[in-house]
This record gives structure tokens, C-alpha cells and sequence, in this order.
């Protein structure tokens, strides 16, 4: 019988990408799997496993709200926050022809999530317009690129709180109040966001906002849609067959991971100042350790730096190397270049060719993404492995 040789794994700095559950989420998440907990649907009105599982959800759907600052019934569970863009910006397209609203004109960034980008392509299949905007260099969208591009015939704006790959930060309230005044709908994917901050959604102008709870210590699977009830926004059901969700969404509710991402949000909400600050003062080390290499570029900040930022987001480039190999070689660091690859060639990444930077550029990036659960060591060791494959990919 061959022994198992135990390796070491490479550092996890990805965490934009999805971060590893917290342990009291697994535990709220197996306690709705097992015989004795509250496996039942949630949809079975006539005993008391179906009560006990509705129970779960709505307490979850409690969570959710207090950790945003919004009412429970503005909660709509979905599979995840893919499907949340999908279901605010089709649905809400798709409306508009059952209301007859003559409005057709859609505006969001040419940076936003493929999950938003590619919706849009789909609705402008359909005869709708749409309007990209291109972020400035530090990857944010300013009010006045906002008014400018808003007409008579647009009905709803979509653009993210944080950019995945950059980590900056847009004003989301300032846009949605431009929007608002309007007469249009603004929509947020916060995604990358959601639960490190307060929304204050019930005081926000915001009329809808995707959730999810993967990037925060949370199950994949598993998501939301904030929908302001206010508004009244009505919204064209992408999945139909049972009238789940107020008839928003069919298909039975996921109880165990919506119970997860209930304790998910409310951990986050208790403790978001300790790991904001935590992962915070990690980012400032790499980035001052990442400074002390030749050609390093950081990406997503205005000069003077001012560009509001997500606490563990780095997007990286590194001048005159061979950026192909850049990724490969790092083995002992597991992160991500923003980048596509398909079977020809490494494409480089969207949203840095959006702000600016070229391509070969672009491909010799990095995006370092850093958690609760990362320590100072693990920056230390992850740069001193990023420095030396640099000098090794820099061209002589």
C-alpha cells in the first residue's frame, strides 16, 4: 500500500474569486441537511418539516436585511448572483413591453461583470439599446459621464459597487440619485461588496442589488435580488413553475444554503470593522512590497491614490516581462490575471484593456485577492515568489 505524500498547498490569495466558509456557515448550512434537522421544502404548507424549513428561510432573509439595512420583504433568493443580474436586467427589460413603457435605453459600464455584459448583448438581440460607458483609468464611472449619457428613453442603469479586478469603487448612491431623478431604475452588482459594508438600503436610492454570499465566507449556489418595494418595480420572471419568491422565481428553495448565506451576512455584519481592518493592513504590505519591484504598476487608483477601494483587491501589472509565463510559474501563489485563455492564446483581461493599459500589459498582470484568513507571512512568502519569477520573465 503506497503512502500519501502530504504537499504543500499554494497560498491562497483569490479570495475575489470565492473564499473558503467560514465554520459556524458550515454548521448552519448541516444542520438543514440531516434527518433530524430541517431538511423539509419549505413550500409544504401541511406539516411541520415544511413550517420548520420556511422558518430557516425567513430568518435568513432577516439576516440578510439587517446586514444592508433593508426590509426582509425586499429579499428574493436566487441560485446565485449570475442569475440576480439576469432576473433585474431581463425581467425588467422583458417588463417593459407587458407595460407598454416606450423606454428602451439601457446604461452600464464596459466594465461590469460578464454576467451583466452579457445580458445586455442578449437584450440588444431584442431591440433594445445599449449604452456602454468607458470607466477612467482607476476603472470608476464619475456622475458627469452619467448625466451626459442619460436621455428621455432610458429606463434603467446597471453599474457595479466594486470591480472585481481592480477593487475600486463606485459612488453608488450619487449614481443611483442622478438615475432616480431621471424617472430611470438604477441596479447594482455588489457582488464583490456586499456584506463588507452597510448599504443602508432603505435609505438609499437604489432600486436593486445582486447578493450573493460567496465572497464572504458563504456557499456558492446561492443568492439574492434587493428589490426597493416602494418602487413597485415590476419584473418578467426568467424561471417559472410554483410561484416561489412572490412569482418572481420558481423551482424549491435551497434551505441549507440559504441558511448558510443568512449566517454568512450576519457574521459579516458583526465583524466587518475586524476584517476590514485586518485585510486592509495585509493590502497595504503588499502593495509597499510590490512598489520595491522594478516596472510594478498598480492598477485601479487614481495619482494621488483617492480612488475609495475594496480592502483586499490588488490588481498588479509588471513592465517588460514575458506575461504569458507569468501565472504559470507561480506555483506557490494561487491567484488570478483577470484573463481568459482559450486554446490559441492568452487574451488579455477586458476590464485593464478598458482602462487603458495595452496588451501586453494587460497580460503580464496579476490580481491578488486577500481574506480573513490570509496572515502576514502569507504575503511575505507570496511576494518574495512573485518578485522572483518577475526577474526571472523580465526581458533582457
Amino acid at each position: 500500500m503506497k503512502t500519501k505524500v502530504a504537499t504543500q498547498r499554494p497560498i491562497y490569495l483569490d479570495n475575489a474569486a470565492s473564499t473558503p466558509m467560514d465554520e459556524r456557515v458550515i454548521e448552519a448550512m448541516v444542520a438543514c441537511l440531516s434527518q433530524e434537522g430541517t431538511f423539509g421544502n419549505s413550500a409544504s404548507k401541511d406539516h411541520v418539516y415544511g413550517w420548520e424549513a420556511a422558518e430557516v428561510i425567513e430568518n435568513a432573509r432577516d439576516q440578510i436585511a439587517q446586514a444592508i439595512g433593508c426590509s426582509p420583504l425586499e429579499i428574493i433568493f436566487t441560485s446565485g448572483a449570475t442569475e440576480s443580474n439576469n432576473l433585474a436586467l431581463k425581467g425588467l427589460s422583458y417588463a417593459q413591453y407587458k407595460i407598454n413603457n416606450p423606454r428602451r435605453t439601457i446604461i452600464t459600464s464596459s466594465i461590469e461583470h460578464k454576467a451583466v455584459l452579457e445580458s445586455t448583448e442578449q437584450l440588444a438581440h431584442h431591440g433594445f439599446n445599449i449604452i456602454y460607458l468607458k470607466p477612467r483609468t482607476d476603472g470608476t464611472i464619475s456622475a458627469a459621464m452619467l448625466k451626459e449619457a442619460l436621455t428621455d428613453d432610458t429606463f434603467l442603469v446597471s453599474i457595479s459597487q466594486a470591480n472585481s479586478v481592480l477593487g475600486s469603487m463606485n459612488d453608488i448612491d450619487e449614481l443611483a440619485q442622478i438615475t432616480q431623478d431621471h424617472g430611470a431604475l438604477f441596479h447594482s452588482d455588489c457582488a464583490q461588496s456586499n456584506g463588507l459594508y452597510d448599504l443602508h438600503l432603505a435609505k438609499s436610492p437604489v432600486a436593486m442589488v445582486t447578493l450573493t454570499p460567496e465572497k464572504i465566507y458563504g456557499p456558492k449556489g446561492v443568492g439574492a435580488l434587493y428589490l426597493k418595494k416602494d418602487l413597485n418595480i415590476e419584473l418578467e420572471p426568467l424561471l417559472v413553475g410554483g410561484g416561489h419568491e412572490k412569482g418572481l422565481r420558481g423551482g424549491t428553495l435551497a434551505t441549507h444554503q440559504i441558511a448558510a448565506m443568512g449566517k454568512a451576512f450576519e457574521i459579516m455584519a458583526q465583524e466587518r470593522e475586524q476584517v476590514i481592518a485586518h485585510v486592509s493592513a495585509l493590502k497595504e504590505r503588499l502593495i509597499g512590497l510590490l512598489k520595491t519591484i522594478d516596472n510594478a504598476q498598480i492598477n485601479g487608483y487614481n495619482e494621488d491614490g483617492s480612488t475609495p477601494h475594496l480592502p483586499g483587491v490588488v490588481s498588479v501589472s509588471f513592465k517588460n516581462i514575458e506575461g504569458q509565463y507569468l501565472i504559470p510559474s507561480l506555483r506557490k501563489v494561487a491567484c488570478s490575471t483577470g484573463s481568459a485563455c482559450s486554446s490559441k492564446e492568452l487574451k488579455p483581461s477586458y476590464v485593464l484593456s478598458e482602462i487603458g493599459l495595452d496588451d501586453d500589459l494587460a497580460r503580464a498582470s496579476l490580481r491578488l485577492s486577500i481574506g480573513r484568513y490570509n496572515t502576514q507571512e502569507d504575503i511575505d512568502l507570496a511576494f518574495e515568489q512573485i518578485k522572483q519569477t518577475v526577474a526571472m520573465l523580465t526581458k533582457k
